[in-house]
This record gives structure tokens, sequence and C-alpha cells, in this order.
């Protein structure tokens, strides 16, 4: 037997040298995670408020010489850079800059039912809580053909065609039959043929090993009722010549197309597509009919937290392992703000899962049932503890002039009686490199 591919028709100076080192040495100390996101955006006021900054430092800070090797210049934007992703993953788990959604799954209290998944893009105007009994579900067509004898052939041996009419495209496929070929033989064929060629219906073949029959079995991609007419896909033997069609029954409906029927509290709705989205924030996937309503509702995500706190203590971590280099004294300065910080909240950090070890790092407790990410992003909260607003001002220290954490001499001292700041002779060691500020 051979069949033929379908004929369609269609129917319709001392200063770093800033733009040749920057992107090389701020990789030479602190790699960034895969999967850290940058999120160092700020409002217009804050490279006000960094100027200002620099010009109340400068006005009592002394002027340095530097020795700017190379190795020096990596180390100062390392701090730098450092400092900042620290600041951001702060902000990050105070919620004050990200929309909460990120922090919230939806759930349904029947996933047999339905599954209720948040949008990466969600607005903030989430539907509320809500009940949901799914009465039917939305269903494609589905045709079923004649139950033939399957090692038997019952057809005449001859050339013959088999046209399906789907939407305004009409598909023929031409096959040869001869003598020694089966009814099955024949079904599994031209279902080959049909799913190889891509055309919006699925073919099978159903077998009943009970009286050694089988039926060639068509179903269409699409779900719910057409936009035009009831059916999705058609035959109409007068226009073929020896169209097969009707020798093998697929003209039969089994299932006719038809929506999705469900309720939300209490309303009656219908659907194309077993998908819905709701104030396109959220999705639910209906898969079964229910007789009992099903909740969808929210709750904090906490694989979501994790990772973010993981972030955090890398980024914690990182600037720790900073502070080890045995090349500057001033290193020590930079283990002391950094570790101080967590020193002074130990006891909180502790409370939330999170040790301190030999080596300075906050590392998560092997316990996971002392560990807790709820308790951990509290201490980020204000209201709570002044473990943020600790870390904010060491940061900013940090990131605000990085190099007072480098080996310098002290060639004058400011006068100290004088009150007009200066704010471009120092410029060079203070407010270094404040390149993602947009």
């Amino acid at each position: 037997m051979i069949i033929s591919k379908p004929v369609s028709k269609e129917g319709g100076n001392c200063m770093v040298n800033l733009n040749n080192v920057y992107n090389y040495y701020s990789t030479q100390v602190l790699q960034p995670r895969n999967n850290q996101k940058s999120n160092s955006s700020h409002k217009k006021d804050d490279l006000k408020t960094v100027y200002q900054n620099m010009v109340k430092q400068n006005k009592d800070s002394p002027l340095y010489k530097f020795t700017f090797s190379e190795q020096i210049q990596a180390y100062a934007i390392g701090i730098k850079e450092a400092a900042m992703a620290l600041d951001a993953e702060s902000n990050s788990l105070s919620g004050d800059n990200v929309n909460n959604l990120s922090e919230m799954k939806a759930i349904s209290s029947n996933e047999k039912v339905a599954y209720a998944k948040l949008r990466d893009d969600a607005s903030e105007e989430l539907p509320e809580s809500l009940t949901l009994k799914v009465n039917s579900l939305a269903r494609g067509q589905t045709n079923v053909g004649y139950y033939l004898p399957s090692g038997e052939l019952s057809i005449e041996p001859g050339s013959y065609t088999f046209g399906i009419a789907i939407n305004d495209n009409e598909y023929t496929f031409h096959m040869n039959i001869h003598n020694n070929d089966t009814n099955i033989e024949i079904q599994r064929s031209l279902a080959g043929s049909i799913n190889d060629n891509d055309i919006g219906v699925r073919a099978s073949v159903r077998s009943n090993r009970m009286d050694g029959t089988s039926a060639l079995v068509l179903r269409s991609n699409e779900v719910g009722k057409p936009e035009n007419g009831d059916v999705f896909f058609s035959f109409d033997e007068s226009f073929l010549e020896n169209d097969i069609t009707s020798i093998l029954g697929v003209q039969h409906i089994e299932t006719a197309p038809s929506n999705a029927e469900f309720y939300i509290n209490d309303n009656l709705h219908t659907s194309v597509s077993n998908r819905i989205s709701l104030n396109h924030s959220m999705d639910i996937d209906l898969l079964s009919t229910s007789d009992e309503p099903v909740q969808i509702g929210y709750v904090p995500d906490e694989e979501k937290l994790s990772d973010k706190i993981e972030d955090f203590l890398y980024s914690y971590n990182a600037l720790v392992d900073l502070s080890k280099t045995k090349e500057q004294h001033g290193a020590n300065r930079l283990y002391h703000d950094i570790t101080s910080v967590a020193n002074r909240h130990a006891e909180e950090l502790r409370s939330a899962g999170i040790n301190i070890d030999e080596n300075g790092h906050l590392i998560r407790s092997d316990d996971e049932e002392q560990f807790s990410g709820t308790r951990f992003q509290m201490l980020f909260s204000d209201k709570i503890s002044d473990f943020k607003k600790d870390l904010e001002k060491a940061t900013g220290k940090m990131t605000l002039n990085p190099l007072d954490y480098v080996d310098k001499v002290v060639v004058t001292y400011p006068n100290t009686t004088g009150t007009y700041p200066n704010p471009y002779n120092p410029s060079k060691y203070s407010g270094l490199l404040f390149n993602d500020y947009r």
C-alpha cells in the first residue's frame, strides 16, 4: 500500500582609567552568580544624595597619595561592586523595592481538579481568593470509524483517496491498496500520513482485542466550540473519486466540540479552553470535573524566598572573602566593618537558622527545621530589627569610599577652620565608580 503526501487548497590623571579597566578588573575579584539579577536601579534623587555625601565626606578628608597598581585597582573596584551587590540583595529581601507578588504563589486545594499558577508578569491587581467548581471540561472533536477485522481486507484493491476539510483548508491523501494489505495496516498507514503532515488533526488506531477488530480515530488538536460552525473537521466525498471515507466510517462523530463550564464564586462561566486567565495575573488549568468547590488562594513562595536568601549569603560571604587579602592592611578594617554587623545581630540570625562560622561567613543551619526563611526576612524590616539599617550603613561607607580600605600615605590634612568644601580635589578616592546609577 502506498500513501502520498496530501495536496492542500488554501481558503484564506592618578585617577583610574575607568573606560579601560572597569569591566576587566570588576571580574577579577567578585564573580557574579549565574542566577543573580541586576537590580541596582535607583531613583533620580539618589545620585544627588551620593554627591552630597561625597561633598560632606571630602570636607573633612585628608589628601592621600596612592600607588594604583593593577592589583589595588581590582581590589578597590571589587569592594565597591561587592558592597553594592550586598545592598541590592538586602533591599530585595526587605520587599521595599520589589513587587510582593514575586514572593507569593497560587495554590489549589485540589490539584487533580484545578492547578493555579501566578504569571511572571502578574500585575498587582490579583483576584481575591476564590472558589471554583468545574461542571465540564472543554472538549475537542473525536470521530471514530467502523471496527473492521484487523487481519482481513475489507476494501477492494485499487487506487483510493481520502479527503478531509479543516477550517478553510481541504487535504487529500492518495493511496493504493493491494491484495496482501490488511485493514489495520491501511488504518495505521493513513493515520501515520495524517500525523506526519500536521494538519490540525491527530489520527490513531483503536483496537478491540476481544473480537480482533480495529478502527481509525481522528481527534482535533483544538478544543471548545469552533468560531464558525459546529465542527473542526468534516468530509465531503462528492468531489473526490474513490473516496474511502465512508468505507472507513470516520465521518461518524463520537464526541462533538464543547466549551468548559465552571462556577467561580457561584457565578457561571464558559471557556473555549481548559486554561483560564484571571486579570492577566493568574492562570488556572482545569483538569477534571468536581462535585465539591475547589479553593484557590495564595501562600508565600518559600522556594523563591530561599533563592533570595542564598543570593544574600553569597554576596555577604564574597565581601568577607574580599577582606581577607593579605596585601592590604586596610583589609582588616574592611573585615571588621562587615562582620561587626553580623556579630551585633548574631542572636537574631541564629534564631532564624543562620550561623556565623570561624571565618566570619554566614551559613544556613544544617538543621532545616531550625532554618526559617520568614524569620530571616523579618530581619530586613526596620520596624522589627536594626539589622538592615546597620548593614546599609556599612555597605554605604564601602560604596562611597572603597579606597578607605587601601593602603595610602597622608599628604595633607584638611583645613578644619574653613567651611567651604572642595568636592573635586579628593574626588579620585571618594565616590569611586558610581557606574550603576541610572
